[in-house]
Order: structure tokens, then sequence, then C-alpha cells
């Protein structure tokens, strides 16, 4: 989707006409800083920012699989 106006989400700020990334299921549940805690389902996995910081985590409700964020690999790694 592409911006109309700005748009705050997951706490990155949008312009119009800039990309708004579809998060699919995933809600941010808890945000320090850069550090989110999300929960969501498995088939959103592919969704899971790269703008967070190393320690963000998700929780895949339908599965249980649990997600962290590396920064330094810009990677989420199932635990």
């Amino acid at each position: 989707m592409v911006a109309d106006k700005i748009i705050i989400q997951d706490g990155q700020t949008y312009k119009p006409g800039q990309e708004i990334p579809d998060m699919g299921s995933l809600i941010a549940i808890e945000v320090k800083g850069d550090i989110r805690s999300y929960i969501g389902l498995s088939k959103d996995e592919g969704k899971l920012p790269h703008y967070v910081g190393s320690g963000s985590s998700c929780m895949m409700l339908d599965t249980g699989d649990f997600y962290r964020f590396l920064e330094s690999t810009d990677t989420w790694y199932r635990i």
C-alpha cells in the first residue's frame, strides 16, 4: 500500500507516496526503543520487519515458534 498522507505504522513514519509494508497478522505487543515483541501467525513470518534492533522477538500463535532478531546479520532466527 502507498501512503496517501503521513501514516505511522509500527513506530515508523511513512510520507505520502512511500510504500507501507504489509504486516499481515503481526502485532507489536511491546516496544522499547527499536526492540519490539510481536505476536502473529506463522504464515506472516516473511513479513517480520528488519528495521528493529537485536533482541526483538516474535511468537507465532498458531505453531508456538519463537523468533529472535540479530541486527548484525539482519536475520530473524527461529529458536
